[in-house]
Protein backbone atom coordinates (compact mmCIF):
# COMPACT_ATOMS: atom_id res chain seq x y z
CA UNK A 1 0.00 0.00 0.00
CA UNK A 2 1.30 3.16 -0.98
CA UNK A 3 -0.07 6.81 0.22
CA UNK A 4 1.18 10.23 0.98
CA UNK A 5 2.41 11.48 4.51
CA UNK A 6 4.41 13.27 6.58
CA UNK A 7 8.00 12.62 8.49
CA UNK A 8 6.14 12.04 12.17
CA UNK A 9 3.26 10.09 10.21
CA UNK A 10 5.92 7.89 9.11
CA UNK A 11 7.83 7.39 12.24
CA UNK A 12 4.50 6.72 14.22
CA UNK A 13 3.33 4.07 11.38
CA UNK A 14 6.65 2.44 11.87
CA UNK A 15 6.34 1.86 15.12
CA UNK A 16 3.02 0.53 15.16
CA UNK A 17 3.90 -1.77 12.17
CA UNK A 18 7.18 -3.16 13.71
CA UNK A 19 5.51 -5.08 16.29
CA UNK A 20 2.57 -6.47 13.67
CA UNK A 21 5.64 -8.26 11.27
CA UNK A 22 5.34 -5.18 8.62
CA UNK A 23 7.66 -2.44 6.97
CA UNK A 24 7.24 0.56 6.63
CA UNK A 25 9.30 3.34 4.24
CA UNK A 26 8.96 6.61 3.57
CA UNK A 27 10.70 8.63 0.68
CA UNK A 28 10.02 12.20 0.12
CA UNK A 29 6.63 12.62 1.46
CA UNK A 30 5.03 9.11 0.27
CA UNK A 31 4.95 6.02 2.77
CA UNK A 32 5.12 3.14 1.73
CA UNK A 33 3.35 -0.10 3.96
CA UNK A 34 4.99 -3.62 2.83
CA UNK A 35 3.49 -7.26 4.35
CA UNK A 36 6.23 -10.13 4.94
CA UNK A 37 5.29 -13.40 2.86
CA UNK A 38 7.40 -16.84 2.95
CA UNK A 39 8.30 -16.12 -0.56
CA UNK A 40 9.95 -13.16 0.02
CA UNK A 41 11.55 -14.11 3.38
CA UNK A 42 12.34 -17.18 1.88
CA UNK A 43 14.43 -15.31 -1.28
CA UNK A 44 16.06 -13.04 0.81
CA UNK A 45 17.17 -15.35 3.19
CA UNK A 46 18.85 -17.54 0.26
CA UNK A 47 20.41 -14.78 -1.50
CA UNK A 48 21.66 -13.34 1.90
CA UNK A 49 23.63 -16.82 2.86
CA UNK A 50 24.81 -17.26 -0.47
CA UNK A 51 26.74 -13.79 -0.12
CA UNK A 52 27.86 -14.98 3.58
CA UNK A 53 29.04 -18.42 2.15
CA UNK A 54 31.16 -16.72 -0.77
CA UNK A 55 32.81 -14.39 1.68
CA UNK A 56 33.35 -17.52 4.75
CA UNK A 57 35.38 -19.48 1.18
CA UNK A 58 36.97 -16.36 0.07
CA UNK A 59 38.26 -15.34 3.37
CA UNK A 60 36.60 -12.20 2.92
CA UNK A 61 35.41 -10.17 6.77
CA UNK A 62 31.65 -9.10 6.78
CA UNK A 63 29.32 -7.89 9.08
CA UNK A 64 25.74 -8.52 8.39
CA UNK A 65 23.74 -5.40 9.22
CA UNK A 66 20.20 -7.30 8.33
CA UNK A 67 17.25 -4.79 7.82
CA UNK A 68 18.28 -2.57 9.94
CA UNK A 69 16.63 0.81 9.66
CA UNK A 70 18.40 3.54 7.38
CA UNK A 71 16.94 6.90 7.21
CA UNK A 72 17.86 10.96 6.29
CA UNK A 73 15.79 12.86 8.57
CA UNK A 74 12.54 14.14 6.59
CA UNK A 75 13.40 12.51 3.84
CA UNK A 76 13.70 9.13 3.67
CA UNK A 77 13.15 5.86 6.19
CA UNK A 78 13.21 2.19 5.66
CA UNK A 79 14.93 -0.88 5.78
CA UNK A 80 16.53 -2.94 3.22
CA UNK A 81 15.47 -6.77 3.00
CA UNK A 82 19.23 -7.36 3.75
CA UNK A 83 22.62 -5.92 4.28
CA UNK A 84 25.97 -6.31 4.39
CA UNK A 85 29.41 -3.97 5.06
CA UNK A 86 32.72 -5.51 4.25
CA UNK A 87 36.25 -5.19 5.58
CA UNK A 88 37.72 -5.31 8.73
CA UNK A 89 36.30 -2.08 10.15
CA UNK A 90 32.93 -1.47 11.09
CA UNK A 91 31.18 1.30 8.81
CA UNK A 92 28.81 3.42 9.31
CA UNK A 93 26.58 1.87 6.70
CA UNK A 94 26.43 -1.65 4.60
CA UNK A 95 27.95 -1.72 1.75
CA UNK A 96 25.50 -3.85 -0.09
CA UNK A 97 21.96 -3.93 -0.17
CA UNK A 98 19.52 -6.65 -0.98
CA UNK A 99 15.87 -6.11 -2.09
CA UNK A 100 13.13 -8.77 -2.95
CA UNK A 101 10.73 -6.83 -4.99
CA UNK A 102 8.06 -9.58 -5.48
CA UNK A 103 4.87 -6.97 -6.54
CA UNK A 104 5.38 -4.29 -8.67
CA UNK A 105 5.44 -0.15 -7.82
CA UNK A 106 5.71 1.72 -4.96
CA UNK A 107 8.74 3.60 -4.25
CA UNK A 108 11.72 3.37 -6.71
CA UNK A 109 14.24 1.19 -4.84
CA UNK A 110 17.25 2.68 -6.32
CA UNK A 111 16.38 6.11 -6.07
CA UNK A 112 15.35 5.81 -2.61
CA UNK A 113 18.78 3.89 -1.67
CA UNK A 114 20.68 6.70 -3.54
CA UNK A 115 19.29 9.12 -0.96
CA UNK A 116 22.62 7.44 1.29
CA UNK A 117 24.56 7.11 -1.72
CA UNK A 118 24.49 3.30 -1.16
CA UNK A 119 27.62 1.51 -2.94
CA UNK A 120 25.92 -1.17 -4.35
CA UNK A 121 21.91 -2.64 -4.46
CA UNK A 122 21.07 -5.61 -5.54
CA UNK A 123 16.98 -6.60 -6.78
CA UNK A 124 15.72 -9.35 -7.20
CA UNK A 125 13.34 -8.90 -9.20
CA UNK A 126 11.21 -11.12 -12.04
CA UNK A 127 12.89 -14.24 -11.04
CA UNK A 128 16.54 -12.31 -11.76
CA UNK A 129 18.99 -10.66 -9.70
CA UNK A 130 19.70 -6.97 -10.81
CA UNK A 131 22.91 -5.62 -9.39
CA UNK A 132 23.45 -1.53 -9.88
CA UNK A 133 26.68 0.65 -8.14
CA UNK A 134 26.53 4.24 -7.87
CA UNK A 135 28.72 5.63 -10.41
CA UNK A 136 28.78 9.58 -10.94
CA UNK A 137 25.89 10.20 -9.27
CA UNK A 138 23.57 7.27 -10.26
CA UNK A 139 22.99 3.34 -10.43
CA UNK A 140 24.31 1.46 -13.62
CA UNK A 141 23.51 -2.01 -13.84
CA UNK A 142 26.83 -4.16 -13.83
CA UNK A 143 26.79 -7.96 -14.33
CA UNK A 144 29.70 -8.00 -11.83
CA UNK A 145 29.74 -6.91 -7.77
CA UNK A 146 32.26 -4.12 -7.32
CA UNK A 147 31.77 -4.88 -3.56
CA UNK A 148 32.40 -8.71 -4.01
CA UNK A 149 34.49 -8.67 -6.69
CA UNK A 150 34.40 -12.45 -8.44
CA UNK A 151 30.89 -13.67 -6.75
CA UNK A 152 28.96 -15.20 -9.53
CA UNK A 153 25.67 -13.19 -9.12
CA UNK A 154 24.27 -15.78 -12.30
CA UNK A 155 24.87 -19.06 -10.05
CA UNK A 156 22.82 -16.85 -7.00
CA UNK A 157 20.17 -15.93 -9.85
CA UNK A 158 19.90 -19.67 -10.12
CA UNK A 159 19.55 -21.03 -6.77
CA UNK A 160 17.85 -18.47 -4.91
CA UNK A 161 14.51 -20.19 -5.43
CA UNK A 162 15.85 -23.72 -4.73
CA UNK A 163 14.44 -25.84 -2.13
CA UNK A 164 15.81 -26.80 0.81
CA UNK A 165 17.75 -23.60 1.44
CA UNK A 166 20.41 -25.86 2.98
CA UNK A 167 20.80 -27.78 -0.70
CA UNK A 168 21.12 -24.70 -2.54
CA UNK A 169 23.70 -23.55 -0.52
CA UNK A 170 25.74 -26.44 -0.55
CA UNK A 171 24.84 -26.65 -4.38
CA UNK A 172 26.17 -22.76 -4.15
CA UNK A 173 29.22 -23.74 -2.46
CA UNK A 174 30.45 -26.96 -4.52
CA UNK A 175 30.15 -25.18 -7.65
CA UNK A 176 32.21 -21.60 -6.20
CA UNK A 177 34.84 -24.56 -5.34
CA UNK A 178 34.60 -26.35 -8.59
CA UNK A 179 35.49 -23.07 -10.54
CA UNK A 180 37.72 -21.67 -8.55
CA UNK A 181 36.08 -18.96 -7.24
Amino acid sequence: MVGLGDWDSYLNLDLLCEKRGMRVRFYRGIIEIMSISFPHESLKFAIGRMVTAWCDSQGIDYNAWGSTTQRVEGVMGGEPDDSFSFGEQMKSQPDLFIEVALSSGGIDKLEFWSEIKAAEVWIWQNKKLHAFVLSGGGYQPVTQSKVLPGIDLKLIEELAEEKPHSKAIRTFQQRCARSGK
